[in-house]
């Protein structure tokens, strides 16, 4: 579908998780080129992302009208969500459309420039004397990471977790509040310290899982991740999850897990969720979310790790603009149990946990997205162009203020009304992880397995050694199909 867009329709769709893919011909192109692409240069920007309307309200809009002389045509890239592999099916779209840039989610953007399909930027960057030097250090090192010591790839913002603490809480057990830089160690032992009680409208918690976190295994993995453990390795096709190491922080967590200081995740993460209900001129929306991801907003677990979406809701909820709730168990509810909860929570952030041995290295920051232009393209000025405009200074300044994503131009951090909010900011990537690619579908299925043994150690009905001997067989044999079936 091709043609020309009003602006009078459009809905938006968080941008954040969308593919964007972008196709240009222009007067100023020529294979390999990056000239100047002016305003009145005519050509066709083709488009693939999820949806049409989202990009326009996004992006096309606006770049439209800065260059208004090129028409743009949108295909859709749905198939990328509904995919088994979504790298593979990226990868598809890139052969069979040819476009000329491309909005690339982390894996996809490694892969890609690991086969030698993206444009090296650095050469247009010096060129065209791109402000880089703008950009958070630790996103341009993560680009280049991923992008095997190059530059392929431009992010307008990333992902970053942090450690969320309710200050009323540790202020009535007399408890300190966590710092910046605290271990793994020390957080749950802080989180060890609070009267855990599992039930009823006073349970209480040391730590909750992220709203991210799916399974009781996650948790476990991201301190072994931040001490610098692996439990598989693709290249050596062995799984290493028996070792001292790792048994330590399985006991450390499943500890917490019994005692009820740590909040273990329920089966499929969202079983008696909650609502959020947002009031706009009398209408109500509901938003759901999984039952494990309220805990700590709604005052039941002193501390979580998670990203700045959780400071949007916290601060949604203590303006009112959502009001917490829960499944109803009864029919006479009216749909809706209330949570006994504050209104409001007296919050803060320190930085995640890291490992003492590298203090200002720290796991889960990525990359929301990257925009890319295709190795192969002829129209590399209006891909460019495109690159700028999404990267450049006016989104950032407009994003800052709207989105809950944290911006990569450091001249353009999120507002936290007063909270410590550079703890998003303060540590780098850790890049040992990354260079790791298991084998498509392995983690997700050695999650499973791991959730199980969890489960039946807090249980009682396997002690941690035989769950751990369990995971290394089984887990072996995952691995070594799982690597048969890519090769």
């Amino acid at each position: 579908m091709k043609r020309r867009w009003n602006g009078r329709t459009g809905i938006a769709i968080g941008a954040l998780t969308l593919m964007v893919t972008l196709s240009a011909c222009t007067s100023s192109g020529g294979k390999g080129s990056v000239g100047k692409l002016g305003r009145e240069d005519k050509g066709t920007l083709k488009v693939a992302y999820f949806n049409e309307e989202a990009f326009f309200m996004q992006y096309g809009n606006a770049f439209q009208a800065m260059f208004p002389n090129i028409e743009l045509e949108v295909v859709s890239t749905e198939s990328v969500f509904d995919a088994e592999d979504p790298v593979a099916e990226m990868e598809k779209i890139l052969a069979e459309q040819q476009p000329d840039a491309m909005y690339l989610t982390e894996e996809q953007y490694a892969s890609l420039a690991g086969k030698g399909a993206l444009y090296d930027l650095d050469a247009v960057v010096k060129q065209d004397e791109f402000d880089l030097d703008g950009f958070l250090p630790s996103v341009v090192e993560l680009l280049k990471a991923r992008g095997g010591g190059k530059l392929y790839g431009l992010s307008p913002s990333f992902a970053s977790q942090a450690l969320y603490y309710n200050k009323t809480l540790f202020d009535q057990n007399g408890i300190p509040y966590p710092t910046d830089g605290m271990s793994w160690d020390e957080v749950i032992q802080l989180a060890a310290r609070f009267p855990a009680k599992k039930e009823g409208d006073d349970a209480l918690a040391g730590l909750a899982p992220s709203m991210s976190v799916a399974d009781s295994f996650g948790l476990i993995r991201s301190i072994g991740e931040a001490k610098g453990l692996l439990y598989a390795d693709s290249e050596t096709g062995t799984v290493s999850i028996a070792s001292p190491e790792w048994k330590e922080i399985f006991q450390s967590v499943i500890d917490g897990y019994k005692s009820g200081s740590i909040v273990i995740p329920s089966d499929g993460s969202g079983k008696g969720g909650m609502v959020a209900m947002r009031s706009t001129g009398g209408s109500k929306t509901t938003v759901s979310f999984g039952g494990d991801s309220v805990s700590f907003m709604s005052g039941k677990a002193a501390m979580t790790i998670d990203g700045p979406m959780m400071m949007s809701m916290l601060d949604a909820v203590s303006s009112g603009a959502i009001r917490m709730g829960q499944s109803a168990t009864s029919k006479d509810s009216g749909g809706m149990k209330p949570l006994n909860m504050p209104q409001e929570i007296d919050w803060d952030v320190v930085t995640i946990p890291v490992d003492p041995s590298q203090p200002d290295i720290a796991g889960g920051m990525g990359l929301d997205s990257v925009f890319s232009i295709n190795a192969s393209s002829e129209n590399t000025a209006a891909a460019w162009e495109f690159l700028k405009y999404v990267n450049g200074e006016q989104l950032a300044k407009t994003g800052s203020k709207s989105s809950p994503a944290l911006s990569a131009r450091t001249a353009y951090k999120k507002e936290g009304n007063g909270k410590n909010v550079d703890a998003f900011y303060a540590l780098k990537a850790d890049t040992r992880s990354m260079l790791q690619a298991l084998p498509n579908g392995f983690a997700e299925s050695f999650s499973k397995l791991a959730t199980e043994q969890i489960k039946k150690v807090v249980d009682g009905t396997a002690s941690l050694d035989d769950a751990l001997q369990t995971l290394q067989t089984q887990g072996q044999d995952q691995l070594t199909k799982a690597k048969a079936d890519a090769e």
